[in-house]
């Protein structure tokens, strides 16, 4: 099989992160500029439409890092079973694309999730990489929105909470056990 090429992963990833709902316009239905022949639509996917502390209605690349997951989980459509297109960004390829988007004035941040790949805090651990090196390498000052993975370590949700401007954090529980830590 063919390595896939970044506007392949670019058009999988992101379309799989539509499923997310925390950004604003996330599966807002409506207006397709394209077939209406007007301007706007809210069909998209890959940017996506958030809000800053401040109120301002700010752009962000909406990605996964990858929909290959290890979890079998039934609401979700990246699970093991699921027989969707896979794919897989490199920590530099995310924070290669953020840059040159933002450089771009196409985006003013990132939100950024993924499956989960080999172990909750291996998956998390690449997340924060992202978030790190476009803070501290690339000295990239617009919004980054990161979701946690669930069940990773804590100490890795503190990590990213240094270079997110937002965490959110997913109420899947892949495992009975994580059902049982938060709803005993």
């Amino acid at each position: 099989m063919a390595a896939l090429s970044t506007r392949e992963k670019l058009a999988i990833l992101a379309d799989a992160a539509k499923y997310d709902a925390s950004c604003a316009s996330s599966g807002a239905k409506g207006r397709d500029s394209l077939k209406d022949r007007g301007i706007g639509s809210t069909e998209g996917m890959g940017i996506c439409h958030s809000y800053a502390p401040d109120g301002r209605c700010i752009s962000l690349l909406k990605i996964l890092l990858t929909n290959f997951c290890i979890y079998d989980c039934a609401y979700c459509i990246n699970r093991s079973s699921s027989n969707v297109r896979r794919a897989r960004f490199r920590v530099d390829e995310v924070v290669r694309l953020t840059v040159e988007f933002y450089r771009r004035n196409y985006i003013e941040g990132l939100f950024l999730s993924s499956g989960v790949v080999r172990s909750p805090d291996e998956t998390m651990a690449e997340i924060v990489e992202v978030a790190r090196r476009l803070r501290e390498e690339e000295r990239f000052n617009g919004y980054i929105h990161l979701k946690t993975i669930p069940e990773c370590a804590p100490e890795l949700v503190e990590q990213a909470g240094r270079y997110a401007d937002r965490l959110s954090i997913n109420v899947e529980l892949p495992t009975d056990e994580g059902v049982e830590k938060l709803a005993p």
